[in-house]
């Protein structure tokens, strides 16, 4: 039970961080990254459009603003859990890898988008690294429905690349 509710407790933030993402103009997904005392090391959330760099995104942000305690965590073996409001991609997958996130817990899967973790996991690449990490997908169908919410609002918000290029008539303006 105690878990449920620090699962609920922190999607909910990252899904608050989303939103930040959303109303800046960006793709809405949030990330919280935490220790084993359920202390906050670090937010983040997308901001590819904001910094015009297209890597910029909320896992990343969350790693980089963690700083020194992903590396001190790596070397003293502290498990890291890492909450994240729609399943990272490949290129995010990759970053939780070499950080050693220990845990990783997402509010939505993204099956029709470009959400890698379970696609690698499946495909047993990194078969020794994903054998140390736990996953949680979709724990709680509220903050699912929250975060579905969110990408629904960003289906028709400007700066989504498939309304960009329709109002530009095929090509993106940077």
């Amino acid at each position: 039970m105690v878990e449920i509710k620090a699962h609920r407790y922190f999607l909910q933030l990252a899904i608050e961080e989303g939103k930040k993402a959303l109303y800046q103009g960006t793709y809405p997904v949030g990330a919280v990254i935490v220790n084993n005392k359920h202390e906050i090391i670090s937010l983040g959330r997308n901001k590819v459009f904001e910094q015009k760099d297209a890597t910029a995104h909320a896992e990343i942000d969350a790693l980089r603003a963690a700083g020194s305690s992903i590396l001190e965590a790596k070397e003293s073996r502290e498990s890291l859990t890492l909450y994240i409001s729609l399943e990272p991609c490949v290129m995010c997958t990759g970053a939780i890898l070499f950080a050693n996130i220990r845990n990783v817990i997402w509010a939505l899967n993204d099956g029709a988008g470009l959400g890698g973790f379970h696609k690698l996991k499946e495909h047993q690449v990194f078969k020794e690294r994903f054998q140390n990490i736990h996953m949680e997908a979709e724990p709680i169908l509220s903050l699912k429905q929250q975060q579905e919410k969110l990408l629904l609002e960003w289906a028709y918000h400007p700066n989504n690349v498939k309304n960009a290029r329709r109002r530009n008539g095929g090509k993106i303006d940077t």
